[in-house]
């Protein structure tokens, strides 16, 4: 009897969990590209480009991103090493290791800020310096608005 109550408890514990998100639809777009296409709507109203800008902008843009992806990538697999090296017993073998590892970290973030300098120098040929400035901005207070709702979000969530 015990048994059978498990299972069953089991079973419609998996059905509520797949339940509690109602499935994408085949070509719909998930809520990171949502959020993308409101930035460049927003970007290029703040901004004022005409067309011919904003596919300069973007493409430059886009090329940027998917560099500073790579950046961010590896920073993540650095610091796995260095967690799981630290979770070891044997600190003093691996300091040497972790020296490196660290360095290496360091420097591939100072590799995201010179890339991330790079593509706001790169845009004085498409955007005047207050378009610039002014995507500087955008950029910061949209994060910061992201984030905000994305909390908002958690904290109406039942615990």
């Amino acid at each position: 009897m015990r048994g059978i109550i498990l299972i069953l408890s089991f079973v419609l514990t998996a059905v509520c969990l797949s339940k509690a998100q109602p499935p994408m639809k085949q070509g719909e777009p998930g809520p990171l590209k949502k959020i993308e296409d409101l930035e460049k709507i927003k970007l290029i109203e703040t901004l004022g480009m005409d067309e011919q800008t904003t596919l300069k902008f973007f493409a430059r843009r886009a090329k940027y991103r998917e560099e500073e992806r790579k950046l961010f990538e590896n920073s993540g697999a650095l610091l796995d090493k260095m967690e799981e090296i630290s979770k070891g017993n044997d600190i003093k073998n691996n300091d040497d290791e972790l020296k490196k590892l660290i360095d290496q970290y360091l420097d591939n973030e100072n590799k995201i800020l010179s890339k991330r300098i790079e593509f706001y120098n790169s845009l004085n040929d498409i955007l005047n310096y207050k378009q610039i400035s002014e995507l500087m901005v955008f950029e910061k207070k949209f994060r910061e608005e992201i984030r905000s709702a994305l909390f908002k979000e958690r904290r109406k969530m039942p615990r």
